[in-house]
């Protein structure tokens, strides 16, 4: 049977209704003066969506949307270094030059479904020529990078093209696009500050526990960024914005293990028949009778022993997986026993979205390898755990973002600035919210606000965000900038 590929494009809505009238309605800045205004940020104010950012979405960013909206008050211009058209830039380092799709294709199983991939988009941007650069354009209104950090905006050279050849770069290829060229060490807030902005939005952070997050903890060797760190970074970027009297609004950051990046691939997705049970309990027969061994030598505890034998009952069941925290067994001759750092994830730990599903389904991928006809030859194949969180990694994450969003709150606090609480909001997502008639939430594909790599809004999310900004900001600077109708805006672009 022939595999077909198919691009499917989800159109936005369209309401029919009276027209409100708005003739007693004054649209107004309150305190604030957007004259000329400044977004500061990473991806999620890029207009980054699916793994790429592109012309096409940076102009529905969340920060075009929300300038758009001050210009209906008197806002200036705000430019942005947009792309060439039908050209992208993927994620550095993973999927370099690619944005996600979805391949609609027949499995193992004979079912059909979609599967997340990467994907080459349409036109690749050579990240070391200098025909991509477009610096000498700037100043720029909107100075987010995707993948930076919050000590980022304050690092001389990150625009630097040599950066991007040294092993690891200390460049990125998206601000190395935008970066004065004649001064090759401007940091991204000082590029920020040639605007001599009245107003900013700032929103970074996000990434000082993101990569960590998105490539398994600990074995991604991206470390969280510590906590006094942060907070220093956080004064200084908040003192050079407000040094001429600029206003602004700032915003946290949502607990990033919500989101469809790791909430999509369940712990427990293994479903068995009894029968299916049996065949795998007995392909684990051999690694429990190890399990056991070892407790009678009191090599491990009776609680290890506990965590680490593996079982199967009809039903749902947790799969395997790799915990490199576990040491390896030890055989009758005291010899280790090489694959034995195993055991199944518990109900609390989470899988990303980029867990090999096929493999799961047509492989064993997370039980026993099952490739081969003759089941006598299956052996364990746990999943790896730089698709893992596990308790101890989560519970890293969740006290950074904690901190942080400390950090945060208590900065914009202390200098009068408007506060947006991603986080809560990212909750209130996570249970489900209405605006205007249409449902959103935080399910893959089905959720309404999240593109296809899970981790950043479509643009209809990016709608959603642009209002609670400008909550945030009139509710501050007694203002009235009128809201935009998410319904205006698409959802997903799916694409082979």
């Amino acid at each position: 049977m022939n595999l077909k590929k198919y691009y499917i494009y989800l159109l936005p809505l369209v309401f029919v209704a009276c027209e409100p009238e708005f003739d007693d309605v004054s649209f107004n800045g309150g305190s604030a003066d957007f004259s000329s205004v400044v977004t500061v940020g990473n991806s999620l104010t890029a207009g980054y969506q699916s793994n790429a950012l592109r012309r096409e979405k940076q102009e529905v960013s969340m920060a075009a949307i929300i300038a758009g909206q001050f210009k209906q008050i008197g806002g200036g211009e705000f430019k942005q270094p947009l792309m060439d058209p039908g050209v992208g830039l993927g994620n550095p380092g993973t999927d370099n030059n690619a944005e996600w799709g979805l391949f609609l294709k027949q499995n193992c199983k004979l079912k059909v479904g979609p599967t997340p991939f990467p994907i080459a988009t349409s036109g690749q941007v050579d990240q070391l020529s200098p025909n991509a650069w477009v610096g000498s354009q700037g100043p720029f209104n909107n100075v987010s990078v995707p993948g930076a950090k919050s000590f980022h905006l304050l690092a001389p050279g990150y625009g630097d093209p040599a950066g991007l050849a040294v092993v690891p770069p200390t460049a990125n290829p998206y601000y190395v696009r935008f970066a004065d060229q004649t001064n090759n060490q401007e940091t991204v807030i000082a590029a920020a500050m040639r605007n001599n902005p009245t107003f900013f939005t700032l929103w970074i952070g996000n990434n000082d526990v993101l990569g960590y997050a998105t490539t398994g903890g600990d074995e991604g060797n991206d470390a969280i960024t510590n906590q006094a760190q942060f907070t220093q970074v956080y004064q200084l970027i908040l003192n050079t914005l407000t040094s001429n009297g600029a206003k602004g609004v700032v915003a946290n950051i949502p607990d990033i293990t919500t989101i469809p990046f790791f909430t999509t691939v369940k712990w427990n997705a293994l479903e068995l028949t009894q029968s299916q049970a049996d065949d795998l309990n007995s392909g684990f027969a051999a690694y429990n009778q190890g399990v056991q061994g070892n407790l009678a030598a009191n090599l491990i505890t009776q609680a290890e022993a506990d965590r680490r034998t593996i079982s199967f009952k009809a039903g749902a069941n947790g799969f395997v997986i790799f915990d490199n925290t576990l040491a390896l067994l030890r055989d009758a001759s005291g010899n280790q026993m090489p694959g034995t750092q195993m055991r199944q994830i518990k109900s609390n730990e989470l899988l990303t979205l980029r867990t090999p599903q096929d493999e799961i389904r047509c492989e064993g991928y997370g039980s026993v390898d099952t490739r081969d006809p003759n089941p006598a030859k299956w052996a364990p194949n746990p999943i790896t755990e730089n698709h893992v969180l596990d308790e101890d990694e989560i519970q890293a994450i969740q006290t950074a973002v904690d901190g942080f969003n400390a950090t945060i709150k208590s900065e914009a606090s202390s200098r009068g600035l408007a506060f947006f609480d991603a986080n809560a909001r990212m909750r209130e997502l996570s249970n489900g919210i209405t605006i205007n008639g249409i449902s959103f939430n935080a399910d893959y594909i089905t959720g309404g606000a999240f593109s296809l790599d899970g981790v950043h809004p479509n643009t209809r999310g990016y709608a959603i965000l642009a209002n609670d900004f400008i909550k945030a900001i009139n509710a501050t600077y007694g203002a009235n900038i009128p809201q935009v109708d998410v319904a205006d805006y698409p959802t997903y672009e799916i694409l082979q």
